[in-house]
């Protein structure tokens, strides 16, 4: 009777414990609340006193910046599958799969500087005290999501992560 009743109230615990978890889990993360929810809120949108000329400029700058990321991101996806290709087969061959992979960083290290220059013709359009803001928001990674290691969207209205902001695209 004792050992049925201890097994009962062990198997009662458990279900409790799993609910409790998994309410846990389902709560929303310190930064959701609409306030503070910068990853659904475009650069636009969070940088003080933007002027409509500004944002009219920041908007016609980032397509133009998605359209010159366009044909580096798709190349690096190439790469990417050519790479998982090589590495899966049966007969790897090592100086290939190298060569590849310097093909990828290659590419990447022109997009970063892509990147780098674009977010330097952005920030050249701000007053002193935008720039201020811009630049505490990025060093804390609340602007831009949390760099490459979220994936947040685009910029201008539709939430973005630092990789993103600039190449639309998710990280890996």
């Amino acid at each position: 009777m004792k050992t049925q009743r201890i097994k009962t109230l062990s198997a009662l615990t458990i279900v409790l414990l799993m609910i409790t978890a998994s309410n846990l889990h389902a709560q929303r993360g310190r930064f959701y609340t609409k306030e503070r929810n910068f990853n659904n809120k475009g650069i636009c949108e969070i940088i003080p006193d933007l002027t409509e000329e500004q944002e009219a400029k920041i908007k016609e700058l980032r397509v133009d910046h998605l359209k010159e990321m366009k044909p580096f991101r798709n190349q690096v996806n190439e790469l990417r599958a050519r790479k998982q290709t090589l590495m899966t087969s049966d007969n790897a061959n090592l100086k290939e799969i190298n060569s590849v992979i310097d093909k990828m960083t290659d590419i990447q290290s022109k997009m970063m500087k892509a990147t780098a220059k674009h977010h330097q013709e952005v920030r050249n359009l701000l007053t002193d005290e935008q720039k201020l803001f811009l630049d505490s928001r990025r060093m804390r990674g609340s602007t831009y999501g949390k760099g490459m290691r979220n994936a947040g969207r685009r910029m201008c209205g539709e939430g973005f992560g630092m990789y993103n902001y600039y190449t639309e695209e998710t990280s890996n």
